[in-house]
């Protein structure tokens, strides 16, 4: 209540000057004009003299320098003493006589030809080499083929084949052994196989293929060894897992 009353006294104050202020303007409009003053007059301005810079060039001459020559002594070289060399004498070659040999051509002398024999007969044919081994291989060598003997096809992998007589028939009983050197160490007689034929045999040497090396030898069936060693390596290949080996009688004895 007592803030409400300040405001109204203070508004009612700024309403009376705001009046006051108004009526003050109408008033002084309302008068005579007021009487214009003369033009204030400006004094004279002075001048001041102007100084003229007068310029007296001055001579300036270079420092002069004076030179003092500086004797300078030439070093005397004294000669050195030139050391005598004393010629040695001219050892002049006295030529040789020149000549021309004479060569007196020696004979040469023609060997005499020797007569050549030829032999004939049945003597001149030399005699064929002999076996030590009563059985060699029939193909002269392994013959390496896709496995047809199982179901297994490349899961296996494996060495067989036939043993024969001198007359190509079949022969059973005969032993093959098959070894790696390593721990196969394998013994199958001929004729235990007959997928192969008769006097067929069979060796499996694994369950997949893979490169390695196997060895063959026949064997009597007292274990005597007809046959020799032959070296069979699988190529690791799937249509060459199965090593074929025949083996023929080549003597009788």
């Amino acid at each position: 209540m007592g803030n409400t009353r300040v405001y109204n006294l203070i508004t009612l104050l700024f309403l009376i000057l705001t009046v006051g202020f108004i009526i003050f303007v109408v008033l002084r409009m309302a008068g005579p004009p007021a009487t214009p003053q003369e033009e204030a007059q400006l004094p004279t301005p002075v001048v001041l003299p102007t100084l003229t810079a007068s310029f007296t060039p001055t001579s300036t001459l270079p420092p002069t320098f004076t030179l003092t020559p500086t004797d300078t002594a030439t070093p005397t070289v004294t000669p050195t003493e030139t050391p005598t060399i004393t010629p040695s004498p001219t050892i002049t070659d006295t030529p040789a006589p020149t000549g021309t040999p004479t060569v007196t051509p020696t004979p040469s002398v023609s060997p005499t030809p020797q007569p050549t024999f030829t032999p004939t007969g049945p003597s001149a044919t030399p005699p064929p080499t002999v076996s030590p081994y009563l059985f060699d291989l029939r193909q002269g060598s392994a013959i390496y083929t896709q496995n047809f003997a199982n179901s297994l096809g490349c899961a296996w992998q494996g060495i067989g084949g036939q043993v024969f007589d001198i007359n190509g028939g079949p022969l059973n009983g005969y032993r093959v052994h098959v070894f790696d050197g390593v721990g196969l160490d394998r013994y199958v007689d001929s004729g235990s196989n007959t997928l192969y034929g008769p006097g067929g045999w069979e060796v499996p040497v694994d369950n997949k293929i893979a490169p390695s090396q196997f060895f063959v030898e026949l064997l009597s069936p007292g274990n005597t060894a007809i046959s020799p060693r032959i070296t069979v390596n699988f190529p690791s290949d799937c249509t060459k897992n199965l090593a074929l080996v025949n083996y023929i009688q080549v003597r009788a004895n």
